[in-house]
């Protein structure tokens, strides 16, 4: 089995939670072990789409990273959370004044394009070979370095109440929801922290389309696209049998085009998904292998 589950992370689970829930219901079903792992990880207090990948799918975990994000997200106007969320201590705090919709959207726009921003301290980001998250949990102070990230766009949806600001951001991987919501509350004069986080979009997966891991558990391909279907969404490259050792053997294969992901048939039968860059190609992920 190679291939990708899109599947809603339920808000107080880790994404570990869930991959280890259907880790062991593929290994149990499939009578044998293989690779499961997450393609971009929602901390516990965030909803939405979680792509995982199987078996040598998970090799295309660079390619999912890179891709775009939607997320819906509240900003909280008033208070500083120490991990930037409604779950941390409180350590600054303002009294909240009425403020227009007018001028908190004022401030969106310094925020799209390519900006830096600096990673909360309860995140995963290594600090000297240790998580920053570890480090703050015993109390340690360790400075994170900015972040260069892509904000394509910010939509602003509405309050959900004087304080609380509702607005959908499309950004790059790597983008800390969290720390935007403390820059947009600085950039309006006040602490701020992010409420509720729930991620629609996760490059070609959105939650229109997610299951339940209890709906995988009902069917075992409920919410899953194998490796050949989501090649499906790629150029295709066919080559003739003659390269068939040739692809097995991982020897890169001279080729024009684009770099970038394609899907590779052999003698007109999907093979798998391999990689153009400099004008060379290398299989990735294949459709049969054992992983």
């Amino acid at each position: 089995m190679n291939g990708f589950y899109n599947i809603v992370k339920p808000l107080g689970k880790s994404s570990s939670d869930l991959v280890v829930r259907l880790k062991k219901l593929i290994w149990t079903r499939a009578g044998k072990k293989t690779k499961v792992g997450h393609l971009g990880t929602l901390d516990p207090l965030a909803t939405g789409v979680l792509g995982v990948a199987v078996g040598s799918a998970t090799k295309l975990f660079d390619y999912f990273l890179s891709k775009r994000k939607i997320y819906i997200a509240t900003c909280v106007l008033g208070k500083e959370t120490d991990t930037l969320d409604s779950a941390g201590k409180v350590i600054a705090e303002k009294e909240y004044l009425p403020l227009s919709d007018a001028a908190f959207c004022a401030v969106l726009p310094a925020f799209i394009g390519k900006i830096s921003q600096i990673p909360p301290a309860f995140s995963a980001k290594s600090i000297g070979g240790v998580r920053s998250y570890r480090l703050a949990l015993k109390g340690i102070a360790a400075p994170l370095a900015p972040c260069d990230v892509t904000i394509y766009d910010i939509k602003y949806l509405g309050r959900e109440a004087d304080n609380i600001f509702k607005i959908q951001v499309e950004c790059s991987g790597g983008t800390y929801i969290r720390s935007l919501c403390r820059d947009i509350g600085k950039a309006l004069g006040y602490p701020a922290y992010m409420g509720s986080l729930v991620r629609v979009q996760n490059g070609p997966m959105s939650l229109a389309d997610a299951v339940s891991i209890e709906d995988v558990e009902k069917d075992a391909f409920a919410g899953f696209t194998s490796l050949e279907t989501f090649g499906r969404t790629l150029k295709k490259s066919d080559f003739s049998e003659d390269y068939r050792k040739k692809l097995e053997n991982g020897v890169k294969i001279d080729i024009d085009g684009k770099d970038g992901l394609v899907s590779v048939y052999l003698a007109g039968e999907f093979y798998g998904i391999g990689n153009i860059k400099d004008g060379e190609l290398s299989v990735i992920a294949r459709e049969h292998a054992i992983v």
